[in-house]
C-alpha cells in the first residue's frame, strides 16, 4: 500500500476502503422445506420432552427420600 494513498484516505485504514468485499450469494431451501424440517425439529423435542417427564417422574418416586433430606 503507496503511503500516498493512505494520506489522501485521510489515514484511514479499513480494510474495506483497500479492498473489495466480494459476497457470495447463499442458496437457500424453498420455505415449504424449512417449515417441513422446523415441524420434525419439534415433533422430535416433544418426543424427547415426554420421554424426560416419563424418566424424570420415575426417577422421583425411585429417589423421593433423596429430595427430603435436611442439609447441615
Amino acid at each position: 500500500m503507496p503511503v500516498e494513498e493512505i494520506r489522501e484516505n485521510n489515514y484511514d485504514l479499513s480494510i474495506s476502503r483497500y479492498k473489495e468485499i466480494e459476497y457470495e450469494e447463499v442458496e437457500y431451501d424453498p420455505p415449504e422445506v424449512i417449515i417441513g424440517k422446523i415441524e420434525d425439529l419439534e415433533r422430535e423435542i416433544l418426543e424427547n420432552l415426554s420421554e424426560l417427564k416419563v424418566l424424570l417422574g420415575r426417577g422421583q418416586e425411585l429417589c423421593a427420600p433423596c429430595y427430603h433430606r435436611s442439609k447441615p
